[in-house]
Formats: C-alpha cells, structure tokens, sequence
C-alpha cells in the first residue's frame, strides 16, 4: 500500500515531463522577396528545441509571397540555404550559414505577441525573404488595419523592435538580417550544382 505513495508521482511526471523547451511560435511559413524575381531551392530554419522548417519554396518575386503550413516552428536559431537571382536565367547564386541570435529573437517575439491591445497569435507566420545576397527571417502577427484592431498598448515597444513590414502594411521584428556568399556559378554541393 505504501509503495503506490511513490509509484503514482513516478507515473505522472512521465506523463508532464520536465522541459525547458520554447512552445511553437508559428505554423505559417511565407517566402518571397522584395526585389523580384529569386528562386528559393533550399532554405532550412532551425529553432532552439532541433525543430527544422523549410523555406524552400521555389519561384518567388513578391512579399509576402509564398505561404505553406510549415506544421510549427519554436525560436529560430540556425539558418542556411541556396537561393539565387532571375527566374530563366539565373544571375547570381546565393548560400548562407549562419547562428541566429535566438535570445534576442525571444525577445522580439514576446515584445509582438505583448503588443496590441486587442489581437491575438493565431494568426503568426514567420516569413522569410531572400532580396539578391540579403535574407531576412521576419516574424508577424499579421495584424492588418483595414480588417483588425491593431491598436498598441502603452510603451509596448521600449527597445523599438518593432517595425513595419518590408510592404508596409503591418507590424513586425526582424529575427535575423544577413547576407549570404555570392557566385556566378553554382555553389559545388548546392542544390544548383548538376
């Protein structure tokens, strides 16, 4: 009788766990750019709990572009890809790897997600946008004015993370801005090498 004191506790914390893990973030994934025409091959984000998305989304040439179910992604904290410039010919090709500063992008997402008075993360996408040798991943709440209550609390924003979206129609932070290797030729290994 005794030994169910110990046995029960053991069997509930299998059942909660014990974790530091960050929750999903977004389960939208855009990808475009916002000077024309780019072609995304492979673009993989990585979050801090090993999760992996994909951004490679293929022919792309406006923001927000794309859109895809990307299932969930938690705080971004990797990035590499190949993408290049021009659709029928391309003019340039592009890599990157790189480490994402994933504290700061913590606290970037929880300054938008604390932001507005009246809306809600049901809607939040992580968009990532590729402009020649330049990626930004950028993380929204989709929040538009013609159709939402987008109206800030109070000093919601002490450390002016957030901005207005590359096509200026909402608010967002930037979780990382880099830039990438330049080639005229395909990167040996790349997507593009054949």
């Amino acid at each position: 009788m005794n030994d169910k004191r110990f046995i029960i506790p053991i069997i509930c914390s299998l059942f909660s766990g014990c974790s530091n893990t960050s929750a999903p973030i977004a389960s939208i994934g855009n990808a475009g750019s916002t000077t024309g025409p780019h072609i995304i091959k492979r673009m993989t984000v990585t979050d801090t709990n090993g999760g992996r998305t994909n951004f490679a989304y293929g022919a792309v040439s406006s923001y927000q572009g794309k859109s895809a179910d990307i299932g969930s992604i938690g705080i971004p904290n990797f990035i590499q890809g190949y993408w290049s410039k021009g659709w029928d010919s391309y003019e340039k090709y592009y890599h990157i790897t790189a480490s994402i500063d994933s504290k700061l992008a913590e606290k970037k997402i929880s300054t938008l997600r604390d932001y507005y008075k009246n809306h809600g993360d049901y809607l939040a996408a992580m968009v990532l946008t590729v402009d020649g040798p330049r990626v930004r991943l950028i993380y929204t709440l989709s929040c538009y004015a013609k159709f939402d209550d987008c109206t800030p609390r109070k000093n919601a924003d002490p450390n002016g993370w957030i901005v207005r979206s590359p096509d200026d129609t909402t608010e967002v932070v930037v979780l990382f801005d880099g830039i990438g290797e330049a080639s005229d030729t395909p990167f040996p290994g790349s997507p593009y090498d054949k």
